[in-house]
């Protein structure tokens, strides 16, 4: 039992139940809160070292790759852009995030869940994640349109391939689809949300979801990747391994880069731009028809499939929230991003 002492008396007096819980929740104040300054920590190594490797290597891989009869083919004058965009996620994000778990002592298991989930069920979620991502898309082109009333143009673009070189194709793929979709959920799905989720599964998913958006840095991509946070890391939750969430974020920028090779290349493949519009709708509509249906299907089997692990502690959730939103790291890495944001629609030059 706990105790408090009276030294006048030298006896000790029994702690209240009040003050039995204001100690507790100090300890779990405490503990949040060097969650959170250690989380914010992390994104912001991160930031710094995707920049400088990106920095380093574009010199770096165009000196090495100058002048080599592989470069001398028009067709792959853009592969070193896209082999630094991979080596500096990997390095900004995969590197990082091990070194950090390391450091932190973080079991390997928390930062790369796998727990076995039937194909059936695997293939469930990332539809319906998919399909949540798909929305997020078009709701995305609401703020595009609001900033052009300004004359704003924040439209950003994941890359451009300029060719129909298919070596050229399959690496763009790789280095915009594969290497992010893995090395980004391992640190904000992986890392962050499975640091976090001993405060409760709904705080875990709302705060890696907002970072992971604001760390894209301009205004489109940072609501659009906070949905896609948010339906990654549910699929984490809801089945217990990190890879729903990978193929989820994977199949969103692959769509993406399909998009950009079949519009950059329609004349040439016999297609105009209204008639992939066409098909992308088509597909879009009947993977949503789809996914409605399975959410039906598994909401029956399983009562648990929007349900997040409640916190066990003292602390309610606006108090979570405040100390994390109240955390210097978090602060500084926020007003990074935001900064980032700014630059990219030229306000801040």
């Amino acid at each position: 039992m706990n105790y408090q002492y009276n030294y006048s008396v030298a006896e000790p007096i029994p702690l209240t139940e009040e003050q039995l819980k204001e100690q507790q929740k100090k300890i779990e104040h405490r503990e949040l809160r060097n969650k959170c300054i250690s989380t914010g920590l992390l994104c912001l190594i991160s930031f710094f070292a995707l920049y400088a490797s990106a920095i380093f290597f574009v010199s770096f891989v165009s000196s090495t790759l100058a002048g080599t009869p592989f470069m001398k083919d028009s067709d792959y004058t853009l592969i070193p852009d896209m082999l630094v965009n991979s080596i500096s996620s990997l390095l900004g994000f995969g590197v990082v995030g091990v070194i950090f778990a390391k450091i932190t002592k973080t079991d390997f298991t928390q930062v790369f869940p796998h727990r076995k989930t039937s194909f059936k069920k695997t293939s469930a979620v990332v539809i319906i994640g998919f399909v949540v991502c798909i929305c997020a898309n078009y709701i995305a082109q609401i703020f595009i349109t609001d900033f052009n009333l300004f004359g704003i143009d924040p439209t950003y673009s994941l890359g451009s391939t300029g060719s129909t070189s298919i070596i050229e194709h399959i690496v763009y793929i790789l280095s915009v689809a594969f290497v992010p979709a893995v090395t980004e959920e391992l640190v904000y799905r992986g890392l962050i949300l499975g640091r976090l989720r001993k405060f409760g599964d709904g705080f875990a998913l709302v705060v890696s979801a907002f970072l992971f958006g604001i760390m894209h840095g301009n205004f489109v991509q940072a609501p659009f990747a906070f949905v896609v946070g948010l339906a990654a890391g549910w699929a984490l939750i809801y089945t217990g391994s990190i890879i729903p969430s990978m193929l989820i974020h994977g199949f969103n920028n692959l769509m993406s880069v399909i998009g950009d090779i079949a519009y950059e290349n329609c004349g040439k493949i016999g297609l105009t731009e209204n008639v992939i519009d066409i098909i992308y709708l088509s597909v879009y509509l009947i993977m949503f028809a789809f996914a409605i249906i399975l959410v039906c299907k598994l909401s029956k089997r399983d009562k648990n499939l929007f349900v997040f692990k409640k916190y066990e502690g003292l602390l309610d959730f606006k108090a979570r929230i405040r100390i994390f939103a109240t955390s210097a790291t978090i602060i500084i890495f926020t007003v990074l991003c935001l900064f980032e944001c700014l630059m990219m629609l030229n306000i801040i030059t």
